[in-house]
């Protein structure tokens, strides 16, 4: 019997992605992890096991095993600001180093007693874990309305695709697919000819712009967000989506990333600002999103395989996707080069004259 051989995937060395931050649990999430609101709490980012939880005050990470008898820390309690393994009771401080070991605690702690901790923030209240850090060349994605005054933001659950992180950035940028994927609900079908826009590099981003025809929005739903999209998408896998509305010219915003959790896997997170308006509930947003992705999610889990291979076939109107797997690639040989060629693949800004105004 002979098995099919897969695609050959778009690039074959993932490891340039640990120099990334990447959101892992919103703040929610972690402090509904156990009733002390501190976790601990499982997470998995790149294929890497990694226990979260909140010690003397701050949020931290590390590799989610005892140094012991390997088991899981996230199966542990948290005590007096240590993460205490429930196995045999070894207790870890905020730097992943063991400070007790009940069966012997007259002996020194064997300096193997330890593991790995690293780089955490909490940002947009979500918590960012960097892998690996000895670089130091990438920033926490942009996000443009966070801490803008007179806008309300709303940190939506994570969910979880059967998917690579990499198929889902590509899904909330492919501007063909509005017209077949949400035919009613984001998008009048009759306009099934997609822009082909300029798409710059700046600073890490990839940056371009697109204007819906306006007659659309009498065919949409009352709260479906129509405006021009601006779009500004740090690499790896963030969006900032600004939308000017068309209806009243109010600002709107769609934040959203992905979290590896490995090849084909991805836990993704969403925070919808929109300028504060009277009888203008949460929750009808979150609901209007949900359905969206209901429709997104089958066609996007449908994709074999899930990682992005090389060989599929690409068209102009493909423009946003073919320049970020471009720049994807460049990025797994730039690293493979070291720190200098990745930090120039990653901030050299070019910009597109193929579109003329």
């Amino acid at each position: 019997m002979t098995t099919q051989p897969l695609p050959k995937p778009l690039y074959e060395d993932r490891a340039f992605l640990r120099h990334f931050w990447h959101p892992v649990c919103t703040l929610d999430e972690l402090e509904s992890a156990h009733p002390s609101g501190r976790g601990p709490m499982a997470v998995t980012l790149l294929g890497q096991r990694l226990v979260i939880a909140k010690l003397n005050g701050k949020i931290v990470a590390m590799d989610d095993r005892c140094a012991h008898r390997f088991a899981a820390l996230s199966k542990g309690t948290v005590v007096d600001d240590t993460i205490r393994c429930n196995y045999h009771g070894w207790r870890y401080d905020s730097s992943g180093k063991t400070v007790h070991i009940p069966a012997c605690p007259e002996l020194p702690i064997p300096r193997k007693a330890a593991t790995t901790a690293h780089e955490c923030v909490l940002k947009y209240d979500l918590v960012w874990v960097r892998l690996d850090s000895t670089w130091d060349c990438t920033e926490i994605p942009y996000f443009s309305d966070w801490d803008t005054p007179g806008m309300r933001n709303v940190v939506v659950p994570s969910y979880v695709w059967s998917t690579a992180a990499e198929r889902r950035w590509e899904n909330f940028t492919d501007l063909s697919h509005f017209a077949f994927v949400h035919p009613g609900t984001l998008y009048d079908p009759a306009y099934d000819r997609p822009p082909i826009p300029a798409v710059d590099r700046v600073d890490g981003e990839l940056r371009f712009a697109i204007a819906p025809p306006p007659e659309m929005i009498d065919k949409l739903p009352e709260n479906a967000p129509m405006g021009t999209f601006t779009y500004r998408c740090t690499m790896p896998f963030s969006i900032n989506l600004k939308l000017q509305l068309y209806k009243d010219s109010s600002a709107f915003t769609l934040w959203t990333t992905s979290c590896p959790i490995d090849e084909t896997h991805c836990r993704n997170f969403l925070i919808i600002s929109r300028a504060e308006k009277a009888d203008d509930p949460d929750h009808v947003h979150i609901a209007f999103q949900k359905v969206v992705l209901q429709e997104d999610q089958p066609i996007i889990e449908s994709q074999f395989p899930a990682e992005i291979s090389a060989e599929e076939v690409s068209l102009p109107t493909d423009k946003v996707s073919n320049q970020y797997r471009k720049w994807l690639r460049e990025l797994s040989v730039a690293a493979a080069a070291g720190k200098e060629a990745f930090a120039r693949a990653l901030t050299t800004s070019v910009k597109d004259e193929s579109v003329k105004a």
